[in-house]
């Protein structure tokens, strides 16, 4: 079987390599795509190549993996590997062959694999219409559910709903996450991870230590060297400033 995979996260894409050679280690991986750019390079040069199936992340570091398949009208099957709840992508089950839930477990991928082996499922003209109106629902920011975060304490693990973030801040490798309550909690991911998890529309990253949720900003005024100040709610314990070359997308962010 010749598979590509498509994942931006270095760590989940060794572990999926890892999983599908000890379920079968005829599996020939015969590519490893990282982003949209490199996804529509390497399908372009390689239209003739033969593929079994594609694993895909959705999110990437460049845009959503549907571009890859809008733009090159790729046919091809493909199990989604995805942070999002199950209530979102239960859709997939209608016309995909499958989704993996990250953390992906070896158990998920074999049944995946089965369901592959089982159905092989070839998309015809109308399959093929709906997934793609699928994918195009997937990309409105309105149909993408709100990620849930996972702080531990102690010995126990409080769920954290991104609707209730104000703000999140790094400072010494340690990443608080500011309720509107003013609940302050910490998280294990790193800025970056917890970034591109966060829907657009809502957050927005002001600079290398804060991530500030538009229901958060109370106001914000000019800040010397053409830079802007924003005050928050819950405060902030220091002056959290939006760089000269963000100003112009934090205010188009600001208007929604």
């Amino acid at each position: 079987m010749k598979v590509v995979l498509i994942e931006d996260e270095a760590i989940a894409m060794r572990m999926l390599r890892k999983i599908l050679l000890v379920i079968d280690n005829t599996i020939e991986i015969v590519a490893e795509i990282e982003s949209v750019t490199d996804g529509v390079h390497w399908f372009k040069k390689n239209e003739r190549a033969y593929i079994d199936l594609v694993f895909s992340d959705i999110q990437l570091s460049d845009g959503l993996s549907f571009e890859i398949f809008d733009q090159l009208s790729i046919t091809l099957p493909i199990i989604f590997t995805t942070a999002y709840n199950e209530y979102a992508i239960r859709a997939f089950r209608v016309n995909g062959i499958d989704y993996l839930l990250k953390p992906i477990k070896e158990e998920d991928v074999k049944a995946a694999l089965q369901k592959f082996e089982q159905s092989k499922v070839q998309y015809n003209q109308s399959q093929l219409i709906e997934l793609q109106q699928l994918m195009r629902s997937f990309q409105l920011p309105h149909t993408l559910p709100d990620p849930t975060f996972l702080t531990y304490h102690k010995d126990k693990i409080i769920p954290v709903q991104s609707e209730n973030i104000a703000w999140i801040n790094t400072q010494n490798q340690i990443v608080t996450v500011v309720m509107t309550n003013n609940q302050k909690l910490q998280l294990n991911e790193t800025l970056e991870e917890i970034e591109k998890r966060l829907p657009e529309q809502k957050f927005f990253r002001a600079n290398r230590q804060y991530i500030i949720a538009r229901k958060a900003v109370v106001e914000a005024e000019l800040y010397f060297n053409n830079r802007l100040s924003v005050k928050l709610n819950p405060p902030a314990a220091e002056t959290v400033i939006v760089s000269r070359e963000r100003v112009s997308q934090f205010l188009n962010w600001l208007q929604g």
